[in-house]
């Protein structure tokens, strides 16, 4: 009986011991790895993106025990996320998320308050670079980073510049540099029996007041449509620009129909037709290389201004990457979740989308001496912009509801003649003014000091 018993206990050790040697093979490798869910708005990187991450994974991420799975949200990520969060199955990182509604839900947790994430913020980035309602939440932490940025320009028709002889003595085309000049040249390359015109304007495109005119202001005047020096709104800066653009249709140097084109539409009409010039942000170089294949010589220009011995830097726009999601945190500690963040937010990977053309970084000095994929028209020149270019301010909140915005009184009076571009200013600097006070009232807890910038300064030499 006791030989029995020993050869049954023997068996048990044995057993157990196979069973252990099992787990150690290959088990519990796999299982140690765990998943990292990360959404993404950004579509046309995909490619680029979806090979970066498998990099990753195959190194840094075995390093760290996980695999990073990256989605890309079609439609409304902000909707999903919220969706997301409220069944529990959001992402552990998001590239485009509203902060304050996230932050008070508790569904995103802020980098400073990860382990080590305070230091890397102040190690990586200058102060003020991230001091903005789209980094920040109203308790003063930070949520989000500067990482990519989208710049703006005029993109020209060189063979139209120079079909109509707007060279320089070596014959090379020559676009506007004022506001005057843009007018002009778009009145000379205008001839409808070849079919020819001067400039295109979507303006069915709901962001066509805003990025065609209004942030025009600060290359122009140093300035956005609030005065960040006197913390009150001030149109005045537009009426150069207006004046342009009413000129421009009243010359009748527009493309036909630009009240019904939205900016696909006006960008397939450019690469396809004889149009003279279009504003155009860095991200239509992938477009007229590739979606919508340009039959000209195009070139890229900055911004034409009101006065060419009077240049400040234009506006561009720089986006925040990745949140992280206070599951994350939980789940994988604060040390794995700041090395994903560092991962995301890299210099590395910031160069490796450049190269490729699918992003611009906010700092130009991180693609200093790289080498561009080839084929990319254009892309060298809106990736040199960032030098001379800003991402602007917050201007002070107003309280407008059932009143026209500027975007609408741009659209619907001024470009249609109904209103003078004065009585338009006068009205605009009226409403948000008073609009701004109404706020301020309503929200005792806030003050327009914090929307004063007394340092502001955005001059070029």
């Amino acid at each position: 009986m006791k030989n029995t018993i020993k050869k049954l206990v023997s068996m048990c050790i044995v057993g157990s011991m196979c069973i252990s040697a099992l787990c150690g093979c290959g088990g519990a490798k796999t299982a140690s790895i765990q998943e990292v869910q990360v959404w993404s708005h950004d579509s046309h990187s995909k490619v680029a993106m979806n090979q970066i991450i498998d990099e990753f994974n195959e190194s840094k991420g075995k390093e760290l025990g996980v695999k990073l799975v990256y989605t890309i949200r079609e439609g409304d990520i902000q909707q999903a996320a919220e969706m997301g969060y409220a069944s529990n199955q959001g992402p552990d990182f998001i590239s485009q998320i509203g902060i304050e509604k996230h932050r008070t839900s508790g569904d995103i947790y802020a980098i400073d308050d990860l382990k080590g994430g305070k230091e890397w913020i102040e190690e990586t980035y200058e102060p003020g670079t991230y001091d903005r309602a789209e980094f920040k939440g109203n308790d003063g932490k930070v949520y989000r980073l500067p990482f990519g940025a989208i710049t703006f320009g005029l993109v020209y028709n060189k063979d139209m510049f120079k079909k109509y002889g707007i060279v320089d003595e070596n014959g090379e085309p020559t676009p506007p540099k004022t506001y005057e000049e843009m007018r002009e040249y778009a009145k000379r390359m205008t001839n409808p029996e070849e079919g020819d015109y001067g400039i295109i304007l979507p303006m069915k495109w709901s962001s066509f007041p805003s990025t065609d005119i209004i942030q025009l202001m600060y290359s122009s005047t140093g300035m956005g449509h609030f005065n960040c020096l006197k913390g009150e709104y001030d149109y005045s800066g537009l009426k150069p620009i207006l004046e342009m653009y009413c000129g421009m249709i009243e010359d009748n140097s527009v493309f036909p129909g630009g009240e019904s084109l939205d900016n696909d539409m006006a960008r397939a009409y450019f690469a396809e037709r004889n149009i003279g010039m279009k504003l155009a942000g860095s991200y239509d170089v992938g477009v007229f290389n590739s979606q919508f294949k340009a039959k000209c010589d195009w070139g890229v220009a900055p911004y034409p201004v009101a006065d060419e011995n009077t240049r400040y830097k234009q506006y561009m726009v720089v986006g925040g990457g990745y949140a992280v999601s206070k599951k994350a945190v939980e789940k994988f500690g604060d040390e794995v979740c700041l090395e994903i963040l560092k991962f995301l937010y890299g210099d590395a990977l910031n160069k490796r989308l450049y190269e490729e053309g699918m992003g611009l970084p906010y700092n130009p000095e991180i693609v200093e001496g790289s080498k561009l994929a080839e084929g990319l028209t254009g892309w060298k020149e809106f990736a040199e912009m960032v030098s001379i270019s800003t991402s602007g301010y917050d201007g002070a909140p107003v309280e407008i509801t059932g009143q026209k915005n500027s975007a609408k009184v741009i659209t619907e009076d001024v470009l249609t003649g109904n209103v003078s571009i004065d009585d338009a200013i006068a009205d605009l600097n009226t409403r948000y003014n008073e609009g701004m006070k109404k706020y301020f009232e309503n929200n005792t807890d806030k003050t327009l000091d914090s929307y004063i910038k007394t340092e502001w300064d955005i001059s070029l030499d």
